[in-house]
């Protein structure tokens, strides 16, 4: 049933799509040229980097235009830097989506105050009016929910900016496209502010960037992340576009290189069949962590992941008519298939859990992985593993599709967490998407390990200080839901707080909103089943189940760890 309200919000969405912009969804954190603007070779190196994005079928970049550089005093703009730039996407014929930030030269702190903002949408209707023959898709701020780029975070205080900086872009060019939030992690509670402080008359489209910290998009259960933000923004009226202005995963050896072409692949599917608008991945040169699809800056030496964005650029079309989704096709359990179309032909796109699975297919159907692989179908049946495949074939029958097919559609009583048997281990020998101590460095007091179970794998926590804990990845979880988080606890001599709990959190991914905690279990105990049942409070968007163990002196062990909606 949330899919398919949520395919009317698609729906709607898509009806009023009829913008005078190229329509592909495929963009990418590229052209980073402000930041190396005091380099001699920055526009050589800009024309060089535009080639290589349009090989691989990229043609959007999101790109800043920062209000400091270009008024570097008050009502004094300089257009030297940015003119070239805008000259540049111009020859080169890239679409840019173009970040409106960050703070004043005179002020170094976001607008707050009434003249600011007003300075700030001064700022907007200037570089609106000046580009909106080059450039149709303005970004107001980039994560202003998190204290890096607005130092005390407050929703009220962005609004009131975004409305005058929507009313100044308008005045330079109604036919303008105004995102607003480009929220850090998928904060749906900050939106959710934005339109209880009145902000949803003064935008075009939702931006967010759901990075994960629990490994893939299937862990991180994209799918329904984006389901509840599609589902929350149609419930409010009028249709908003969604986009993801960032996303990604970093690299650190072969293994991880491999992933991210999975990770990246996924994350563009799941994305296209929940109607987002445009996804533009971070990034396309590695800087920092390695988020790159192409190694160090050099364009000649690429990652399977661009190798994975040209593959399934080139499968769905991109400039031009992209494929439509149309479905998921009904497929063995552990399989998820998502079917798009074009005018003449089937894109098929698969993928498995951890386990290769055999799949039953009809139709004349050929294709490849997305590591350049050839596939074969045999007798009808192929092989379908964690990388994903892609298929292309004639509009023919090749089985039920609908949307009620979807792998990813949650389900009461189904088990949410990922590995709640310890079975799964990574590459260090430890329970996989369990940290040991919490996400955030702390709870580390303690000695952890893996260790026998009731049946296979558990964990324990001993010799524990004040605070020790593991927690799982981040869960979505729906406000006002109640939800039911199950273990078992083994106890030798143990002392202190021995409990499995919730952890809730806003959708920054950082901020603590509560805890729900089990019974306390000390003493020495054979395999004790615990439980608690808690309703998800307001301002909440994650759930990071607890295993928790403080001022223990003995030791503690958990088991079979699930957690479901009732």
């Amino acid at each position: 049933m949330l899919k398919w309200f949520g395919l009317l919000s698609v729906l709607s969405v898509l009806s009023v799509s009829s913008k005078a912009f190229d329509q592909s969804p495929f963009g990418i954190n590229g052209l980073n040229m402000i930041h190396g603007r005091e380099s001699p070779n920055v526009f050589e190196d800009g024309r060089k980097t535009a080639k290589v994005m349009k090989h691989a079928g990229i043609n959007w970049a999101r790109l800043e235009l920062w209000w400091g550089v270009l008024e570097p005093e008050k009502g004094k703009f300089d257009w030297t830097f940015s003119d070239k730039v805008a000259e540049l996407y111009r020859d080169q014929g890239m679409n840019g989506m173009v970040l409106l930030c960050y703070s004043s030269a005179w002020s170094g702190k976001p607008p707050a105050d009434a003249e600011e903002r007003a300075l700030y949408a001064n700022y907007v209707y200037q570089v609106v009016n000046r580009y909106k023959d080059t450039f149709h898709v303005w970004e107001i701020w980039n994560e202003p929910n998190i204290p890096t780029f607005w130092p005390k975070p407050n929703v009220g205080d962005y609004t009131l900016m975004l409305k005058e900086a929507y009313k100044a872009a308008k005045k330079a060019d109604p036919n303008c496209v105004v995102l607003a939030a480009s929220t850090s992690g998928p904060d749906l509670d900050f939106i959710k502010g934005i339109y209880a402080n009145g902000g949803f008359g003064y935008l075009d489209g939702i931006s967010i960037h759901p990075y994960s910290m629990s490994g893939g998009p299937v862990v991180q259960r994209l799918d329904k992340l984006l389901t509840m933000h599609q589902e929350y923004i149609a419930s409010k009226g009028k249709p908003k576009s969604l986009w993801i202005t960032e996303m990604g995963w970093t690299t650190r050896s072969p293994e991880s290189e491999r992933d991210q072409a999975i990770y990246l692949t996924q994350s563009y599917v799941i994305s296209l069949a929940n109607g987002v608008e445009k996804l533009f991945w971070f990034c396309l040169n590695d800087w920092g962590e390695k988020w790159g699809i192409i190694k160090g800056v050099d364009p000649l030496n690429p990652k399977p992941s661009y190798k994975a964005y040209q593959r399934l650029t080139r499968a769905l079309g991109s400039p031009g008519q992209t494929a439509s989704f149309e479905g998921y096709l009904r497929i063995p359990l552990g399989v998820a298939c998502y079917v798009f179309r074009k005018p003449h032909e089937r894109v098929l796109i698969l993928w498995s859990d951890r386990l290769t699975r055999t799949v039953p297919l009809k139709g004349d159907l050929h294709g490849e992985d997305i590591l350049g692989n050839k596939v074969d179908i045999q007798d009808g049946r192929l092989s379908v593993g964690r990388v994903p495949i892609i298929l292309i074939g004639p509009i023919s029958p090749i089985g039920p599709i609908g949307l009620a097919n979807n792998p990813y559609l949650e389900k009461k009583g189904q088990n949410l967490a990922i590995n709640g048997s310890f079975d799964i281990l990574n590459d260090r020998g430890n329970a996989d998407w369990w940290n040991a101590g919490r996400f955030e460095g702390s709870a580390k007091d303690g000695q952890f390990a893996t260790v026998k179970g009731r049946r296979g794998k558990a964990v324990s926590i001993s010799n524990s200080g004040e605070r020790a804990a593991y927690d799982e990845g981040p869960i979505p979880v729906d406000v006002g839901r109640k939800y039911r988080l199950t273990g078992w606890i083994k106890t030798e001599n143990a002392t202190g707080n021995n409990q499995i709990a919730f952890y809730w959190y806003s959708g920054n991914m950082w901020t603590y909103r509560g805890e729900v905690r089990t019974e306390n279990t000390t003493g020495t105990h054979d395999w004790t089943k615990v439980s608690v049942t808690a309703t998800v409070p307001e301002g909440t968007t994650l759930v990071r189940p607890n295993l928790i163990s403080e001022n223990n002196s003995g030791v503690t062990y958990f088991d079979d760890v699930s957690l479901v909606e009732e």
